[in-house]
């Protein structure tokens, strides 16, 4: 989603930032949306639970807001992410909010030596729980896995790395990535690919080796 327009109920407001979330509860707390104001550009913070179904042909974000509400939604230095604490000097004691386009990329070190790097993370838009981690694992075999968040024990700023509680054998018998595979936990949802796109389970074959036909 990082990027896409953000569609408001009166027209397009502005753009995608990132994504802020909890390292401990694996929660997004706010999407960050920069806009465009009588001042200039700024970056506000939106609740997930406003945000509609993505529409990843049109890199759409449809949100359940104005344009002027989101124009003077809280701005981002209103619960900033410890990246931008550190930057600002203004580093809150307890604080666990991460911006997700500042840790996509840092290093991955397993519990027996260094395993990767952060590619990306994939969000369920329900409860927008972070449902997996994206690793391009370097060792024992170069490829992208998938990865439990609540696996990742740690995450530094200054070391721009992160710390799983897994051997590197470990990691290597997780499931790897295929952006066509659905990675949903819950199979009663609709399914959606990497990309958001809906994938329709293929239908039973009929004695006959056919599709049966669905009832109406």
């Amino acid at each position: 989603m990082l990027d896409y327009h953000i569609a408001a109920t009166d027209g397009v407001q502005g753009t995608v930032q990132d994504c802020l979330f909890d390292d401990e509860s694996w929660i997004v707390h706010y999407l960050v949306a920069e806009t465009a104001s009588p001042l200039g550009k700024r970056k506000v913070l939106i609740l997930p639970f406003v945000v509609g179904r993505p529409d990843w042909e049109t890199k759409r974000l449809p949100v359940l807001l104005t344009s002027e509400q989101i124009r003077t939604s809280p701005p981002l230095e209103a619960d900033m992410p410890i990246s931008q604490q550190y930057q600002s000097g203004l580093k809150q004691p307890g604080s666990h909010l991460r911006s997700m386009r500042e840790v996509l990329g840092y290093t991955l070190h397993s519990t027996t030596g260094e395993a990767g790097t952060l590619e990306d993370f994939i969000i369920e838009d329900t409860l927008w729980g972070v449902h997996q981690a994206v690793v391009a694992l370097k060792q024992p075999s170069p490829r992208s896995i998938l990865v439990k968040p609540e696996s990742i024990r740690s995450i530094s700023w200054t070391g721009k790395a992160a710390w799983v509680n897994l051997s590197l054998q470990e990691l290597a018998k997780n499931p790897e990535f295929d952006p066509a595979t659905p990675v949903n936990r819950d199979r009663e949802h609709r399914l959606y690919d990497y990309y958001g796109r809906p994938v329709y389970p293929t239908p039973p074959l009929g004695s006959e080796g056919r599709p049966e036909a669905h009832q109406r």
